[in-house]
């Protein structure tokens, strides 16, 4: 396996695999619960769920202890429904931000009739 220094911007001199297409191979970070935070080298012409072309993949980091794997994976739990709260709420502040304006609106067309 040919390896070759790549500069991925957030981290310099990474050295890269050559897949089994002869490509280099793309360094990702793993973000399911089984594996959270480890990297690991993949071939370029995979991506999402697709079938990978040629099958490379091998892991860059080494496994977390239990313990940390679980609090990682806690906090990735964690981060996923704040984020989805905050998303209900934004949601909810543009309905009410609506009726507000509406209402304005409403009041102000009252007051604009009254005026005649």
């Amino acid at each position: 396996m040919k390896t070759e220094i790549v500069d991925r911007g957030e981290e310099l001199d990474v050295a890269a695999p050559r897949c089994f297409c002869g490509k280099i191979a793309r360094l990702q970070t793993s973000w399911i619960e089984a594996n959270p935070l480890r990297r690991f080298h993949v071939c370029p012409n995979s991506s999402g769920r697709r079938k990978k072309v040629c099958g490379f993949f091998v892991w860059v980091d080494v496994e977390f202890p239990p313990r940390e794997k679980a609090l990682v994976s806690w906090l990735l739990r964690r981060l996923k429904e704040l984020e989805k709260d905050v998303g209900h709420r934004q949601s909810r502040e543009r309905k009410l931000m609506g009726w507000l304006i509406l209402s304005w609106g409403l009041v102000m067309v009252v007051l604009f009739w009254q005026c005649l």
